[in-house]
């Protein structure tokens, strides 16, 4: 009787599987990690966005002029608001509304990223009054690991979000 031990994968296949199981791992790696840095960098222009329209509905809710404040540590980036034309941003309870901080990270110098001279509001500040038009004109632009940007543009008559230098990320160019 003849025994058969034929079944099975041999070493050298093993080792193949393995190899290129590792080269997929690695490009989808990269690739989330790509994807992962264009979404955050979409949420950080969203909230600069959500938060310079809140501080123009709060202006014309309180007849108060508001301000948004871009404070800057080195690389890294906060916004705040206020309704005083000091606030830092890094200090606890500098930039409050009604007693209640409001202060958000926006870029930590790794994977997001403001160049202040990117950011073209005056004194590093936007502010809105209680009538309409009354908007301090201004653009931040983040850009993130993968070399993407994003600009949040207040102009007079509107704010909006936009690609600085082509179409990009679902977004036109300025």
């Amino acid at each position: 009787m003849a025994v058969f031990y034929g079944k099975g994968f041999t070493f050298i296949e093993l080792i193949i599987t393995l190899a290129i199981l590792g080269i997929i791992v690695a490009i989808s790696t990269a690739s989330y990690q790509g994807i992962q840095a264009n979404q955050s960098l979409i949420h950080r222009v969203g909230q600069v966005y959500y938060t310079l329209q809140f501080a123009k509905t709060e202006a014309i809710k309180r007849n108060k002029k508001i301000y948004v404040h871009f404070c800057q540590q080195q690389s890294i980036w906060k916004i705040g608001i206020s309704d005083v034309s000091s606030c830092d941003c890094f200090s606890v309870n500098s930039c409050q509304l009604d007693g209640i901080e409001k202060v958000q990270d926006l870029a930590d110098g790794k994977t997001l990223f403001v160049n202040s001279s990117n950011l073209t509001f005056t004194g590093s500040q936007a502010s809105y009054g209680a009538l309409r038009f009354s908007v301090e004109t201004g653009t931040i632009t983040l850009s993130n690991s993968e070399q993407k940007s994003l600009s949040v543009v207040q102009s007079a008559m509107r704010l909006r979000v936009c690609a600085p230098d082509e179409p990009q990320l679902g977004y036109k160019k300025c």
